[in-house]
């Protein structure tokens, strides 16, 4: 535990200085100053146990879908003997547990499900193979829930801290056959008319991707400032923020940044969709790694408290928080404290497994998602659309 402090101490003061670093390299002499509403937090906390009081009996309007990627039950479980106390997740009012098998597992091609099948699932109601975006088994296309809610009225948003065209953000939009094509994705993506996409992955938008998203009207940004200095509610924004993945939790726009400018951005009368994603979850149980892991789940919850706060005095808002499947097979001893919750605690070798996840709910119409003790990832994507129909009258 000792270790794990000092390294994120460390981790601290060098993002600390980075950020100061990015900051004074990117000005913008003809941005437009407002009063902010966007939070700039790329400082990682613990965000305090609190049970949110929202709207929950008002027609759904907007709808807050929080993935965490690889978040099984027990690793928010050893996050919080870490943390000496409950996480913000842990206390929406309704709950449920969820399968997540896809249609490799049912035929036998596969152990368990990958994020495209399972991101399919939940934006589509629909099951795939694994490897497969926003298309069942045979290719064929599948309404995604950003088309869905854009059938609606309602503007739309994905944000996470992969790729854009990563397999949980394109599961809300795309139509591939093959997660891995990333430039031909975020081709689509730029010309799907979401409202909002902010990720990492700029290593994708070049030539004519660049070109169609400029045709489609997409402002691009690449800095936090420039995020920070959007006021256009009416304009279209793709955000990359790295080349790469944005792994570091603290690498500026933070989860919460992204997530609060993008409320800012989509907030209007007709209501909207956001997805959320804490990306790297996942990807630090994979690599074995508990302490980054920690770190991943924290700064997922300290979105999730963000996201809450919005909700309570945004009536008719539906916060949805679950994970796609869970990774690493985390196993926490009998009687655990925090030095116990160790790389000893994966017992998966870093892949997935079929456990069930847990989804928790608040806020309008939430109660209705957390009926049945378990329910299958494709009707998250039937009940937000059950929940929506009203406006396609």
């Amino acid at each position: 535990m000792k270790k794990f402090i000092a390294v994120l101490v460390s981790a601290l003061m060098m993002i600390s200085f980075a950020a100061c670093s990015s900051d004074n390299k990117n000005t913008d002499n003809n941005s437009t100053s407002t009063e902010p509403t966007t939070v700039s937090t790329d400082k990682l906390e613990w965000s305090d146990y609190k049970v949110y009081n929202l709207d929950n009996d008002s027609k759904v309007n907007n709808i807050i879908l929080m993935i965490g990627d690889g978040m099984g039950e027990n690793i928010i479980k050893a996050t919080e003997i870490v943390k000496g106390d409950k996480l913000v997740m842990s206390g929406l009012k309704n709950k449920t547990h969820v399968t997540t098998y896809s249609q490799s597992v049912t035929e036998g091609e596969a152990k368990f499900t990958d994020s495209a099948a399972s991101a399919t699932a939940i934006s589509t109601g629909k099951k795939t193979y694994n490897g497969y975006i926003g298309v069942d088994k045979d290719g064929k296309k599948l309404e995604t829930i950003t088309e869905y809610a854009q059938k609606c009225g309602m503007k739309t948003g994905l944000v996470d801290r992969h790729y854009v065209p990563h397999a949980t953000p394109a599961g809300m939009v795309a139509h591939n056959d093959f997660r891995g094509a990333y430039r031909a994705i975020l081709s689509e993506m730029v010309q799907s008319d979401v409202n909002v996409m902010l990720g990492g992955g700029s290593q994708y938008y070049t030539g004519s991707i660049q070109e169609k998203a400029e045709k489609n009207g997409y402002k691009y940004v690449s800095s936090e400032k420039e995020l920070l200095d959007l006021t256009n509610k009416n304009e279209k924004v793709l955000g990359m923020f790295a080349y790469d993945n944005m792994k570091n939790p603290e690498l500026a726009p933070s989860l919460v940044t992204e997530t609060s400018k993008a409320l800012e951005l989509l907030e209007n009368d007709k209501g909207f969709f956001l997805m959320v994603e804490g990306s790297n979850i996942d990807v630090s149980e994979a690599e074995l790694d508990m302490e980054d892991t920690i770190k991943q789940v924290q700064a997922f919850d300290q979105t999730v408290d963000y996201v809450m706060n919005w909700a309570e005095s945004h009536p008719g808002t539906l916060v949805i928080v679950t994970a796609d499947h869970e990774t690493g097979g985390v196993k926490i001893p009998k009687n655990a404290t925090a030095e116990d919750i160790n790389d000893h605690c994966f017992t998966s070798g870093g892949d997935h497994t079929n456990t069930n996840v847990l989804l928790m709910a608040d806020g309008a119409k939430s109660a209705g998602i957390c009926k049945d003790k378990l329910i299958d990832n494709t009707d998250i994507a039937k009940y937000m659309r059950k929940v929506l129909k009203y406006k396609l009258k």
